[in-house]
């Protein structure tokens, strides 16, 4: 399909990022169960909350009805980085997606130092989170940025492509809207190619992908790294104030935040894990 054959604006997809209003659902009741889904994947840890299911529909035809909604998968947290944290400050977000069978496919983790360091050049909280995926060994940087006097949220992320391409995104809050709604818009044309709308009616909260370009609606990477960000949107005000009172705090010396473990293992060198011994030599 060329780039003048791409019809543009229809929903082609809907993922859908249901959070649950309480721990009492179908996915996890009891111990066995959570033993069930740890014996399916090494990503399900002993510390995992299922909080949250992933219903989904697809088309290929835009002049054809959407079918129904159908569940695909759960999303889960790490309730050891977040819940069980005492100190509020200490929390760190980590959730995980999930097949119907237990098998992962996608992380969202935040990136608590760069948090702080871009939020303090900036004068103002702004989040950064880090996605991994199972289609690849890269790792996907959603950042928020400070864009002119604009007030509205915008995040930026980019996605590589074939021979040496990339696209790059940004994801922009909508104004006025009546809940925590974004659009997604790419770099190419300046088009809106996806949208997420929140919905806030029960106490989990509802977050779906609404992706309106036919070539990226079949990107499983473009369609991850939007889902894994539209789970982080119930926690943005959490985040946003616990950055601002990190920042305070240690600007008046009262504490300084220690940086977790599995955060600084994403900081690791990713040329020697995608150059040959001999380009490494060369850099």
């Amino acid at each position: 399909m060329t780039d003048d054959e791409r019809k543009i604006g229809p929903v082609y997809r809907v993922l859908s990022q249901d959070l649950y209003a309480t721990d009492m659902h179908g996915d996890e009741i009891g111990i066995r169960q959570d033993a069930l889904w740890r014996s399916k994947s090494r990503q399900f840890s002993s510390d995992a909350e299922i909080i949250g299911q992933i219903k989904e529909t697809e088309r290929d035809d835009p002049e054809k009805n959407l079918p129904d909604m159908k569940k695909t998968g759960f999303i889960v947290r790490r309730e050891s980085l977040w819940s069980k944290r005492d100190d509020k400050l200490e929390r760190r977000l980590v959730a995980k997606l999930f097949t119907n069978s237990g098998g992962w496919f996608a992380t969202i983790e935040e990136m608590v130092a760069e948090e702080l360091a871009n939020s303090y050049a900036s004068d103002e909280p702004l989040m950064s989170f880090s996605v991994i995926t199972d289609d690849n060994e890269y790792l996907t940087h959603i950042r928020q940025m400070k864009r002119g006097r604009i007030t509205t949220e915008n995040f930026g992320f980019f996605i590589l492509g074939p021979d040496k391409s990339f696209q790059v995104f940004r994801i922009e809050g909508i104004r006025a809207s009546a809940g925590d709604d974004y659009r997604v818009i790419s770099l190419s044309k300046n088009q809106e190619v996806a949208k997420i709308d929140s919905k806030f009616g029960d106490v989990g909260g509802e977050f779906e992908v609404l992706v309106k370009d036919p070539i990226l609606a079949n990107n499983r990477w473009f369609c991850r790294v939007l889902q894994c960000f539209s789970v982080v949107i119930k926690y943005r005000m959490e985040i946003k104030s616990k950055i601002d009172e990190i920042l305070k705090s240690w600007r008046n010396g009262e504490r300084v935040i220690q940086q977790h473990r599995y955060e600084v293992s994403l900081l690791g060198n990713p040329r020697k894990l995608t150059l040959s011994r001999e380009e490494f030599e060369e850099i």
